[in-house]
């Protein structure tokens, strides 16, 4: 169940990616300030292999320029596999 959380997040962000006309090597670019956000995470993260970290996730909202509307589901789907995560603990 956990993969299935992942994949979901993955693919949203892909999605928003896509949506506002980035690619993963622009969004990169925003991020190389970000220790542990490579282009190879991005595409673990967009094949629903990796999670970021909370702060992580945040620098990846504001890199992937979204609205209000698309943080707040991306923050939900990523709050959701969170607690996947913690209840299989």
């Amino acid at each position: 169940m956990q993969i299935e959380k992942y994949e979901t997040v993955g693919k949203a962000v892909a999605e928003m990616r896509k949506a506002n006309g980035l690619t993963q090597s622009a969004v990169c670019v925003d991020l190389a300030h970000v220790v542990g956000m490579s282009q190879g995470r991005l595409s673990r993260l967009e094949a629903g292999k990796w999670i970021p970290t909370a702060g992580q996730f945040e620098h990846l909202i504001n890199a992937l320029r979204c609205t209000e509307e698309q943080a707040r589901e991306l923050r939900y789907l990523a709050s959701c596999a969170a607690h996947r995560l913690a209840d299989a603990s």
